[in-house]
């Protein structure tokens, strides 16, 4: 029989490649990456994209010390300015789960907080007189696939306000301070000839169902582009956290919908007080993460030989991903489902529209339980039949102090004891 791989499973089973090497937030930067750098525009219909990659090897060898003497001082001042250099882009570096070890430059990457600093994975040259080499490494085809539902969205109207949004947040010709610093590392790296796009098999590979959940990325990644009033930075943050957070529910939800098995239902843990929800946070991230295991030994099964090894980087993807996302307490040891901040703020970003609010209890209930089939307060949890072998309380306070880090982070306002709202902040 013939040997199969994790990409050839998660594309049947999934719609996507859910790779571990491509986990974390490196579905988020992906997706930007096709966006910003399409060479056919932004979100475009076309049948095949091309896209201009950029390595930004200079700034990522810079802050590895793994840049030549010679190469650095023909681009700057001198050892001071690469030094500050240096600490300017660690500040900008994205984290990388599990490292165990200092990084190589091909493992560090950027938050693309603007135009310049969006680049593409990179390698050293594996050929004579080659010295970096453009092609996948850990940007291997989960944002490709976010990319795809977003370009392929049938409400035409929001596909014009997913399009301006991405324009808005990364406007060509803006020239602030960050914005010309990493212009000029980025011109000292390789990248693609202007005449000489690639071509993105992966993305056009991507297999769409246009259902519930591929419309939930659509509409609330553009209600998360269209919160102008926020900054920049917290709409870049948003978009790929809310990335990584729909990948993980989406992946879950069609787990077990294959496995028959019972409708989605993630409890968080967001009290830390009570042992129960605390075992029912852990247990519930590791059922789904079997379901994820057992649907694609299954289908490995039916297409030929999956090895345990690739078996393992499917089920690893998830708890990356949902870690990256802010859904999971931790990258690894003992983890349990809950909402840090970077979940918290963009799931408020993606389920409330640009100048208005949302009452919190819709919040747990409309958006949280309904849409994306979290379990946060004691309403969801007796719609989810959960009350049978919890006590009620416990949700009650599960949800207040939910409410209380929500307050805490600017995210809800309190009027009285029977009015709280749901908001990003900033100015309508």
């Amino acid at each position: 029989m013939a040997t199969v791989s994790a990409p050839d499973v998660t594309k049947k089973l999934f719609g996507g490649i859910f790779d571990v090497d491509g986990s974390g937030h490196y579905p988020g930067l992906e997706l930007i990456n096709l966006v910003v750098c399409c060479k056919e525009g932004t979100l475009p219909n076309d049948e095949k994209v091309h896209i201009y990659r950029v390595a930004h090897d200079f700034g990522r060898q810079l802050i590895t010390e793994q840049l030549e003497q010679e190469r650095r001082n023909s681009v700057l001042l001198d050892d001071h300015s690469a030094v500050v250099v240096a600490h300017l882009l660690r500040c900008l570096e994205l984290e990388v789960p599990n490292v165990v070890k200092a990084k190589g430059w091909e493992r560090t990457h950027f938050f693309p907080y603007t135009r310049s600093l969006v680049h593409w994975d990179a390698r050293k040259g594996r050929q004579v007189g080659v010295d970096v080499q453009l092609e996948r490494r850990y940007l291997r085809g989960a944002g490709a696939y976010a990319f795809s539902v977003l370009r392929h969205d049938h409400d035409l109207d929001r596909l014009s306000r997913l399009r301006n949004g991405f324009e808005a947040l990364y406007p060509r010709g803006k020239s602030s301070a960050l914005e010309l610093l990493a212009a000029t590392l980025k011109s000292q790296g390789k990248c693609d000839p202007e005449d000489r796009p690639s071509v993105d098999s992966v993305e056009a590979g991507s297999i769409l169902r246009n259902d519930s959940w591929e419309d939930l990325f659509r509409s609330g990644t553009c209600n998360i582009l269209t919160h102008a009033n926020l900054p920049t930075v917290q709409r870049v943050r948003a978009v790929m956290n809310w990335t990584s957070i729909w990948l993980c529910l989406l992946e879950a939800s069609r787990a077990l919908s294959i496995a028959h098995g019972p409708t989605l239902a993630i409890v968080v843990d967001c009290a830390g007080t009570h042992s129960q929800l605390r075992r029912a946070a852990q247990r519930c991230f590791k059922d789904l993460a079997n379901a994820i295991e057992q649907v694609s030994r299954e289908e490995g099964a039916r297409q030929g030989i999956l090895s345990a090894q690739q078996i393992s980087k499917i089920r690893a993807f998830f708890g990356n991903t949902a870690s990256a996302g802010g859904l999971l307490n931790s990258w690894k040891g003992r983890r349990h489902f809950t909402l840090r901040l970077p979940a918290l703020e963009a799931l408020v970003m993606a389920a409330v529209p640009v100048g208005e609010e949302m009452e919190f209890e819709r919040f747990l209930g409309d958006w949280l339980f309904k849409k994306c089939h979290i379990v946060a307060g004691r309403a969801s949890a007796s719609i989810a039949g959960m009350l049978n072998a919890f006590d009620g309380t416990i949700f009650e306070e599960n949800e207040r102090r939910l409410a209380e880090q929500m307050k805490a982070a600017g995210l809800l306002k309190v009027f009285s004891d029977a009015t709280r709202m749901v908001s990003p902040g900033g100015r309508f």
